[in-house]
């Protein structure tokens, strides 16, 4: 059928309206006219691919990666990247109208780095001796000899791996900063850590991070100052008691105890806190703690009272109803950092009924030629 793209959706694909309903079609382009075939239908929407491009979107670029075709990890990668980065402001408008029925006018400010060469951590899957990533939508691994996306040292790293690779192993994590730390992965769970270079930490603005292949840390590297910055930013010069919800290894924690009197660190991960309680260390902040828990019960059985909370949850988000205890504790702010703007708007939702108000969202675009998409939101009470 002949289908003609209207914009982007998160989760990638192009969407179509017809007299049939609504059709999805990855690696597409608003704009793109089409010939496609259906693939799958389900109830309310339709799944179809690109059997030929009649009119191509003047959106349209040649994808560079020798992944794109084989692997196909970078979703948008056949899309110019200044227009990626308005629909993704589109797609969060959309999500918070849709979603947090809060239809946002405001400006979105945008940081934005290099779409290439960008990110500092990567995780690879083992093949026939080879590491790879597993192709999109399915569990086979493609072998990949460099990718566009990742820095340099990475690329390098690559097949000094696969001279080292051992039988049972089925995954490599590895980080850079620039040296390189990696964990190869057994498949009866023992790990194999190796080191490549002199230090194994990275340093944002004087403050110093050790590096962990297994625990989260911000991917791109370009924008690890400003992506603190903003965080600090919405966070304001004022605050005192900081609660941070999700804080993995400190990123955030660190730089923001710098200007608060205490901050305190939620995460269930305990390898993570470990990290996390080492870094403060290494940085001689004494005015940081980290806790072990799961977010919802800790903010049940807490009677800390924050001025200031900020949380960076994982893509299914908070929840509503550890949302609802955040509003509890009163807060005078809250700061969302968030990697999807569907929770973010129905974590919003909850925020405004409870009395606060949205006052400005920044697109951080970390995973350039991807549909994937993080922001920061800023919330004040507006009750008493």
């Amino acid at each position: 059928m002949r289908l003609t793209i209207e914009k982007l959706v998160y989760g990638g694909s192009g969407l179509a309206r017809t007299d049939q309903g609504v059709i999805f079609v990855p690696r597409t382009a608003p704009g793109d006219v089409i010939e496609a075939e259906i693939i799958e239908r389900k109830k309310d929407y339709a799944t179809a691919r690109v059997v030929d491009i009649l009119e191509p979107s003047g959106d349209r670029q040649q994808p560079y990666c020798p992944n794109y075709e084989t692997a196909g990890c970078c979703h948008w990668q056949h899309i110019r990247y200044d227009r990626q980065v308005d629909h993704k402001e589109t797609i969060i408008r959309e999500s918070l109208e849709r979603i947090g029925h809060l239809a946002w006018k405001e400006p979105i400010k945008r940081i934005v780095g290099p779409d290439r060469n960008y990110r500092l951590r990567a995780t690879f899957h083992v093949v026939h001796g080879r590491i790879g990533f597993t192709r999109e939508k399915t569990n086979e691994v493609v072998p990949i000899t460099e990718c566009a996306s990742l820095v340099p040292e990475l690329n390098d790293f690559i097949p000094y791996a696969n001279s080292i690779l051992e039988r049972g192993i089925t995954e490599v994590h590895a980080v850079s900063g620039p040296a390189i730390v990696a964990n190869f992965v057994f498949e009866n769970g023992s790990v194999k850590r190796i080191q490549r270079g002199d230090s194994p930490h990275i340093q944002v603005d004087g403050t110093q991070y050790r590096l962990n292949a297994d625990s989260f840390f911000q991917p791109n590297r370009f924008l690890l100052l400003p992506f603190i910055n903003e965080v600090i930013a919405q966070v304001g010069p004022s605050a005192k008691h900081l609660l941070e919800l999700y804080a993995g290894t400190g990123f955030f924690s660190l730089p923001l105890a710098r200007i608060s009197t205490e901050v305190i660190g939620v995460e269930e991960n305990t390898s993570a806190v470990r990290y996390g309680r080492e870094n403060g260390q290494l940085n001689r902040l004494s005015n940081l703690r980290f806790v072990v828990g799961d977010v919802t019960a800790t903010l049940k059985a807490t009677d800390v009272r924050p001025d200031v909370v900020v949380l960076d949850p994982p893509r299914a988000g908070c929840g509503v109803t550890a949302a609802q205890q955040i509003a509890r504790l009163k807060p005078r702010r809250i700061v969302y950092v968030s990697c999807n703007p569907s929770t973010f708007a129905r974590e919003a939702r909850t925020f405004l009924t409870a009395g606060y108000e949205l006052k400005q969202v920044t697109l951080i675009d970390q995973f350039p030629n991807t549909y994937h998409i993080e922001m920061v939101g800023q919330f004040d009470r507006v009750l008493g």
